[in-house]
Parts: C-alpha cells; structure tokens; sequence
C-alpha cells in the first residue's frame, strides 16, 4: 500500500510539474505567435490591396478594421454591433436590429491599437452595454483607403474543403467586384486540392462583379492557354505579354466560370461557394451598416 501511495505521489508531482512548465511556456510564447499572426494578416492583406512583393505603400494609405458582434440585451434581445472608427482616433459601437434597423451609439474612448487584441476589446464592448449584455465576437472586415479616395475593402471568409474548412481572404473595389483572393489556412491534399493556392486558380476570380458572382459556376474544363498565362504573374513574365496584352486577355475571359483543377473539383467548388457567400454576405452587411451611419449622423473615419 505505501508503495502505491509513493508512485501515486511521485506521478502527481511530475504531472503538477509538467502542467506547471507547460503553462509557463504558454505564457512566454502566446504573445509572440499572436504577434506573428497579425504581422502575417496585414502582409496578406496588403497584399490583397495590391502592396505585396515589395510594391511601395502610398504615404497615406489607411486600413481601418470594423468588427462585427453578436450582441444579446435583456431588454431588447438580439442585436449586431458594428466597432467603427470615428475622429479622433476614437471609435463607436453602433448597434443594430435583426431588421436592419439602427438600435443605439455607444462612444468608445478606446483608440485603434487598444482594439486590436480581441480580450481587451470584447471588453470594451461590454462595458458600454446595459447591464446584463452579453457580447459575442463574429467577425472583421477590412476598410482600405488612400487619402480620401477609398481603395476597397478586404473580408475573411470560411467554406467547407474537401477535407476540413478553408479559410479565405476576398479583397473588392468600391462597387464590389474581386480584386484578389488568398487562402490563408488550408488542409487541401497536396498535388490536388491544395492547387487552390495557385495564382492560376485564385486569379480567376478577379474582375468578377457582384451579378456575375450570383450565376457564377465550376466547370471541368482546361483553362484556355491564353488565360492561364495571363492569370500567373511568372508564366505571363516568361510568355512575354505586355500589361496592355494581360488586360485584353483577362477582360476576354472575366464572364467565364471557374475553371476546376484538376482532381480536385470538390476543393474548386468549396472556393467558389465561399467567395461568392463571403461577398454576398458582405455586400448585405456593409449596406446596412452604411445606412445605418448615415441615419445615426456617426461621422467615421472611412
């Protein structure tokens, strides 16, 4: 019996020892990754907005982040909330009804680098709030704009792969047509669905307006030569087509549906489906949000 109670003993102390270095090396180490995360988003969607490849970024460049909540009031049930920016550097809570209907304005004195880590605004948000409000986090979309002309808009986006989901990133003009996709996690099978990756298959969603996003389709078809040069920057390079050339190319090609890669249509339609529901989405929200500045008088910074 006190043999059991020694190795019973000795195996708690190691386990107590284990979850205790465990722990400090989660502390040391959670600050850094979130840190390289976030460096990792603003690269891509730098990149999204047309920066990437040591492309120079104008002076007044401006990327604004609005976020998005569910909110749940025990007077007035199910809300969204939308964080704005507003002068000063300042930002507001505007909260709106499932109806699209402006609720409330909440002033929030936090700045944008106070925002950024998700525990420290989650709970600016609910300080704000009636007592009893409950706040949850959904998403955040991107707002891009150089000096006063705005440049476009960048959304993360999420669908189900072939094996598990995609985790996407849509960047759109002002009216809303495709500027550039980018899959930012992906467990795609190698040689197969992981293609997605590819310029040649990401590209093709450029130039597509919102209407034709609605009818738009995957089909098993080999991409045309000339708009599969023209959709990889380095097989345009090699095939020496000027940037007059690539745009008459492109512009030939825009209305045509998704080409699928090959063995991989499943992971092909999951891309589709999710760019197209991530813009459509998207396109619903930031009306109602804009309507509901506009009614509401918040004078945003974007």
């Amino acid at each position: 019996m006190k043999e059991i109670l020694k190795i019973t003993a000795s195996l708690t102390a190691v386990c107590v020892a284990a979850s205790l270095i465990l722990g400090a090396v989660y502390t040391q180490t959670v600050q850094p990754r979130k840190e390289i995360e976030r460096a990792e988003k603003e690269e891509i969607i730098k990149g999204l907005l047309g920066f990437g490849h040591g492309k120079q970024i104008p002076p007044d460049l401006s990327v604004r982040s609005i976020y998005r909540y569910v909110i749940n009031e025990p007077s007035t049930g199910t809300l969204l909330g939308y964080v704005v920016p507003v002068k000063d550097d300042k930002h507001a809570l505007a909260t709106i009804d499932l109806a699209g209907k402006p609720v409330k304005v909440f002033p929030l004195e936090q700045k944008a680098a106070d925002l950024v880590d998700s525990g420290s605004r989650d709970a600016a948000v609910v300080a704000v709030l009636p007592k009893g409000s409950k706040a949850t986090f959904a998403d955040a979309f991107y707002v891009a704009d150089v000096g006063a002309k705005r440049l476009g808009c960048v959304i993360p986006g999420i669908t189900q792969g072939f094996k598990t989901f995609v985790k996407l990133m849509v960047s759109v003009d002002p009216e809303f047509t495709v500027t550039g996709v980018a899959i930012t996690e992906s467990e795609e099978d190698p040689g197969l669905g992981a293609e997605i990756q590819q310029n040649y298959f990401k590209n093709q969603f450029m130039g597509k307006t919102v209407d034709m996003l609605k009818t738009l389709e995957v089909v098993k078809e080999p991409l045309p030569p000339d708009y599969l040069a023209a959709l990889d920057p380095a097989k345009a390079k090699k095939a020496g087509l000027k940037p007059e050339q690539l745009d008459e190319i492109r512009k030939k090609h825009v209305k045509d549906n998704i080409y699928a890669l090959t063995g991989a249509t499943i992971s092909s339609a999951a891309v589709t489906r999710g760019v197209k529901d991530t813009v459509r989405k998207f396109v619903y929200r930031f009306d109602i949000l804009k309507k509901a500045i506009e009614e509401e008088k918040i004078q945003v910074a974007f």
